[in-house]
């Protein structure tokens, strides 16, 4: 058996991130496992953030984080039908230089892709929930609040399939990279929207409470709002009656856009799914459907405290950050 050296990105207390080195020896795998070498791992701008200020209280450190990598298979269980050694493959897997995962929760990576824009395949993942489970059909305006990389890939996605949207974000540089995605109706408010009053759907990426409660005043009577964004802290000293007054009176269905209320795999009678949708995700990347070239940033998994440190005070200059381990 082999003997290998390994390395994770770990939050070794709040605020701190390390890489952290151990040793392993290689084992025996189970029927259906494979072993892998990442390649690209992709940092969660949401929940790995919350994780790391330890925004809802009670974490309890070292915390192993990430659940999007695209690896090389080093081998494989004796029953694992779609992977062989040498393939490339997308899991859902932590910040781990090598990695043990399920063959039924990996997506080969399809042929010519580069490793960092397909693992981003994880990201229109998170809004494709909202948007199966949602009433509104295209021929109505959508608007999308909060253009981070789940606001953008979820404008992009929803313009793919045909619906007119409209995408807020107050930063200019966010404004500026969803233009040269291809977005046309982008601004800085609400109340800027050309469309306001007549949404049929409002899709909240930010996690902001004030963007909620501004979009249920541009909603038409019997709209949805779909909250997606993780609301990690309180920003506003804005009441429930307020919210509750807007969603009663304006006939609106406010519903969670929590992306595992889905089947992680689907089935005959449920073909929406969580591991379904990062493949179709990862079509939409390879075809130009949705747009990554210049969106993210390469870093060295050494440097990632600074990565984390740069998502909690804003000073990133790119709309997401990948670790890159080929180095490695």
């Amino acid at each position: 058996m082999n003997v290998y050296e390994n390395a994770s990105v770990q939050f070794v207390k709040q605020g701190k991130a390390a890489l952290v080195q151990e040793t392993f020896q290689e084992r025996s795998l189970d029927e259906t496992e494979i072993f892998g070498k990442t390649l690209v791992s992709l940092i969660s701008s949401g929940s790995e953030r919350g994780g790391y200020m330890d925004y809802f209280g009670g974490s309890r450190y070292p915390m192993e984080i990430g659940y999007a990598v695209v690896m090389q298979v080093i081998d494989t269980g004796s029953k694992v039908k779609h992977a062989k050694p040498g393939d490339i493959v997308f899991a859902s897997a932590p910040h781990r230089l090598y990695n043990f995962v399920s063959e039924e929760d990996i997506v080969p990576v399809l042929e010519g892709m580069l490793p960092e824009e397909a693992v981003l395949c994880r990201i229109p993942a998170v809004s494709m929930t909202a948007m199966l489970k949602t009433q509104i059909k295209p021929v109505e305006p959508v608007l999308v609040t909060g253009l981070g990389i789940v606001g953008l890939m979820c404008a992009q996605m929803m313009k793919h399939c045909g619906y007119t949207v409209y995408a807020v974000d107050p930063g200019e540089k966010r404004r500026q990279i969803a233009r040269e995605c291809g977005l046309f109706h982008v601004y800085a408010s609400i109340k800027d929207c050309q469309a306001a009053g007549r949404f049929g759907l409002a899709m909240e990426c930010s996690g902001a409470e004030q963007a909620a409660l501004d979009a249920l005043d541009v909603l038409r009577k019997g709209g949805e709002l779909s909250l997606i964004g993780v609301p990690w802290y309180r920003g506003t000293d804005t009441w429930a009656h307020d919210i509750f007054l807007k969603v009663f009176y304006g006939f609106i269905t406010m519903t969670s856009g929590w992306e595992w209320s889905i089947p992680r795999h689907s089935s005959e009678f449920m073909p929406g799914s969580n591991y379904g949708n990062f493949a179709v995700g990862m079509e939409w990347i390879k075809n130009g459907a949705l747009k990554v070239d210049g969106i993210y940033e390469l870093v060295d998994p050494a440097r990632c405290d600074d990565a984390y440190q740069s998502l909690v005070n804003k000073t990133y200059t790119k709309t997401c950050t990948v670790f890159d381990w080929r180095s490695m």
